[in-house]
């Protein structure tokens, strides 16, 4: 159970700090975020012009028995860079090939 309020903990301070950024950058730029329950992935998000989304994708991996983050960048049409970044991050925890 700890290890689920710790979880929540880490998504708590990014909601504050996205939370944070979007009242600082006046509405210019809404950046939105998001997460799975497991903690392994954080999307930070925002929409550049309509029809389009840019997405930073951080995921927690365990290469070779140590911890590490990898991050990729994505950007271009809503619906299929949402679909690429969701298949990236699968490949990333070993989900899919």
């Amino acid at each position: 159970m700890a290890e689920t309020s710790l979880q929540k903990d880490a998504m708590d301070v990014l909601q504050r700090w996205v939370d944070q950024f979007n009242a600082r950058a006046g509405g210019a730029i809404t950046l939105s975020s998001g997460g799975e329950a497991g903690g392994a992935q954080l999307r930070l998000k925002y929409t550049p012009a309509d029809g389009t989304i840019a997405i930073l994708h951080f995921v927690a991996v365990n290469a070779g028995g140590r911890a590490g983050i990898r991050v990729q960048a994505f950007e271009g049409p809503t619906a299929e860079t949402s679909v690429q970044a969701g298949l990236w991050a699968s490949g990333q925890l070993g989900r899919r090939p």
